[in-house]
């Protein structure tokens, strides 16, 4: 496999993801209006119009249906949602590539 270290790498990090949830306080840049409004002293239009029109993420935060309460399973939750979107960026990026190496979808 060519990429097999890269693989590895990205899957120790996709496990090591719930470790988040230990942090004090909230991840940077994953902060909600009332805390962007608290930290700036006001709240962008642009955001609130983006927060008012933007569809419902599968995974509302980083949790999956099923597999929340106590900290395993939410931990568990956190590891797939991470798998699954390394996986649909990995695979976009592969067929982008080969869309724009060849000029075609691959089959």
């Amino acid at each position: 496999m060519k990429y097999r270290k890269a693989w590895i790498a990205l899957a120790v990090l996709a496990v090591l993801s719930p470790l988040g949830i230990l942090a004090i306080g909230s991840a940077w840049g994953e902060w909600d209006m009332e805390t962007i409004q608290d930290l700036t002293g006001h709240a962008p239009e642009g955001m609130q119009e983006a927060r008012d029109n933007r569809p419902d993420a599968p995974f509302q935060e980083y949790e999956v249906p099923g597999l929340s309460g106590n900290w395993l399973q939410t931990g568990a939750g956190t590891i797939l949602s991470a798998l699954i979107g390394a996986g649909i960026t990995a695979a976009s990026a592969i067929v982008l590539h080969r869309i724009v190496r060849h000029g075609t979808i691959p089959r």
